[in-house]
């Protein structure tokens, strides 16, 4: 493999520019070390370690991996099977978020396996799927505090235990480690761990710990990590001559913030993918956003803020169905003259539209993107992603926000492959789901909604329909037109649709088979046992305008051509959304897109980084 430094970047075309125009002689290198690097991030014949919280699309992910390792759809035996591969799942410590057991009721529900507590209730195995108490992110891990040694220990019992359940041999013991954004918990486990994990250790991805929209700097949730704690997971990456990819949205042109943009029919079948345990604080928040949303533009036609929206709230809100969820609606607080002339911007509106067809609230909901997602293209069950990226050594200079191609190098970045372009990747994402959904289908069958649900929807669409037509005409014209989807959307949206329908009222879909069609069969041979991928590479263009055959859709859904998600100002793509939902004018906002004490086996790299860029110093960036 030939060495060389390419040109500095500040930004992901540039990289991309840098790449692709990388002289003939040195293209070899970057294929060999991104095919390599891929095939082990992607190697169906190591463990892999999950560290993750339990937001839905986080769950999603999950899915997709717990479907292709269990073989859902295809079992003879639902539960804990002998053959099932293994993981790991790391469940993030976070106040005020039971991350652990919201995982482990994500995973009884898709194995139908009973899970055994271990080691005073911190590890719950579902057969070869374990399931462990990570950190808690928010508190550095170096100073080695009781907890945090408990949790390495824990860890290192939990992957032994599932090694040895997997029938793993000895020379095949290999760790692929995803980690979320914030990474000093992650070098505390390798530098404390016992030396024969740590040299099992095959290559790490880190998610959502870099913002490549527009330039080369931490993410909101990345922000904590300092330019130490980045040196020194290189350090430790050179060390074990593993790779480090860094995944991120915007670098895999997945620029959506809504899970309907990817997911069929997502206001209806996430209640097939999740337990109703787990969705309920999602529908929750989202009904109690969705009428604070639509009584702070009625303060703000009437002139009204503080108690006396309150009390209008109270007026239209049913106390019996309400006091499960109201919260925020009801807190005079959330009806200051700001916030409520603030609910007239775009991305207000486009927000509310959104919840208004799919009521399911994301705890991160001010992401403006998925970072789950971007881990979809890594894992056991990704295989077939090989083929359309590209993960592009670089070397990155974190004081400086720049980076550049380079061989060798430690850090890749996970980069669409030549061709690749946002619409196909899209459509890639919705087949995979598509897959993803129909092997679970085949074991939940369609969702049932129970009457509790329904009553809620009832009282919320009737206090929001009140609060929107008493500020009818009090508006500046265009907010109201805006407004109008809103409204629209709970009164003809695909929750609207699922709530207004029984179980024995819910017609089979009909129509063409169309490509992602496909997916229903493609995804029994693609999920079978030596299956090495989700999707078909010929979803990567297709169109995912009809139906899938076989399965249901909401009440009302022959008047939905395509998935309600994608907005109603028409089709563009089959499935694609239309970069304008509201109509001329008024489009979907825009995208904006530490180390401890080291072992004898590793050396800390000395003396500081530099200044610059957005990174902290030291332990500026800590949060305690």
């Amino acid at each position: 493999m030939t060495s060389f430094n390419g040109p500095w970047s500040q930004d992901l075309d540039a990289l991309k520019e840098a790449v692709k125009s990388t002289p003939e002689h040195y293209k070899s290198s970057i294929s060999s070390a991104s095919k390599e690097t891929l095939e082990k991030v992607c190697d169906p014949d190591a463990l892999h370690v999950w560290e993750t919280d339990s937001d839905i699309d986080n769950l999603l992910q999950l899915t997709s991996v717990i479907a292709k390792l269990c073989n859902l759809g295809t079992r003879k035996d639902r539960g804990a099977n002998a053959n099932d591969g293994s993981m790991v799942i790391v469940a993030e410590e976070k106040a005020g978020r039971n991350n652990f057991g919201r995982i482990c009721q994500l995973v009884e529900h898709l194995t139908c396996a009973d899970g055994k507590k271990h080691l005073e209730g911190t590890v719950a195995a579902f057969g070869t799927i374990i399931v462990v108490k990570g950190w808690n992110n928010s508190l550095r891990s170096e100073k080695g505090s009781r907890a945090v040694d408990s949790t390495v220990k824990r860890l290192n019992i939990a992957i032994e235990r599932a090694f040895k359940m997997g029938n793993f041999s000895s020379t095949s013991k290999k760790i692929v480690w995803h980690h979320g954004p914030i990474i000093h918990s992650l070098l505390y486990w390798v530098n404390n761990t016992i030396s024969s994990l740590r040299s099992s250790l095959s290559a790490i991805t880190v998610a959502d710990s870099m913002d490549l929209s527009s330039s080369i700097k931490p993410s909101r949730s990345g922000r904590s990590n300092t330019l130490p704690d980045l040196a020194c997971l290189e350090n430790y990456a050179s060390k074990l001559s593993i790779p480090v990819v860094f995944l991120d949205c915007a670098s895999q042109l997945l620029f959506y913030s809504s899970l309907a943009t990817y997911m069929y029919y997502y206001a209806y079948y996430i209640n097939t993918f999740l337990h109703p345990l787990l969705l309920r604080p999602h529908l929750h928040a989202a009904q109690d956003a969705l009428v604070t949303f639509c009584f702070r533009i009625a303060g703000a036609s009437r002139s009204r803020y503080g108690d006396d929206v309150v009390a209008q709230v109270k007026r239209h809100l049913d106390p019996s169905t309400a006091r499960a969820w109201a919260r925020t609606c009801i807190d005079r607080r959330s009806y200051s003259k700001t916030d409520c002339r603030a609910a007239g911007r775009d991305s207000e509106i486009h927000r509310a539209v959104g919840l208004g067809d799919g009521p399911f609230l994301l705890f991160n909901h001010n992401h403006a993107h998925l970072p789950a997602f971007a881990r979809l293209a890594v894992g056991p069950a990704a295989k077939g992603s090989i083929a359309s990226h590209i993960a592009a050594p670089v070397s990155i200079s974190f004081s400086k926000s720049r980076m550049r191609p380079a061989c060798p190098a430690a850090f890749h970045v996970l980069i669409p492959a030549p061709g690749q372009d946002e619409e196909k990747v899209t459509n890639h994402v919705q087949g995979l789901m598509m897959a993803v959904l129909e092997r679970v289908r085949q074991e939940k069958g369609n969702p049932v909604l129970g009457r509790e649900v329904r009553d809620m929807w009832s009282n919320v669409r009737k206090a929001c329909t009140a609060a929107l037509s008493e500020s009818k005409g009090k508006m500046p014209k265009e907010v109201e037109r805006k407004v109008g989807f809103v409204r629209e959307k709970m009164d003809k949206g695909t929750w609207a649709c699922v709530v207004g329908a029984t179980s024995s009222q819910t017609q089979a879909g009909q129509g063409g088979k169309s490509e992602a069609a496909n997916a229903n069969a493609e995804a029994v041979r693609m999920y079978g046992a030596r299956g090495n991928q989700f999707g078909n590479p010929a979803q990567q263009q297709m169109g995912m305008g009809m139906m899938q055959q076989g399965m249901m859709a909401p009440q009302n859904s022959p008047q939905m051509p395509y998935p309600q998600a994608v907005g109603f100002a028409g089709q563009q793509g089959m499935y694609s959304p239309p970069q304008q939902q509201y109509g001329p004018g008024f489009g979907a906002p825009n995208i904006q897109p530490g180390s401890g004490r080291v072992n004898q086996s590793f050396v800390q790299a000395q003396g500081h980084v530099g200044h610059g860029g957005e990174y902290t110093q030291g332990m500026a960036g800590s949060r305690r």
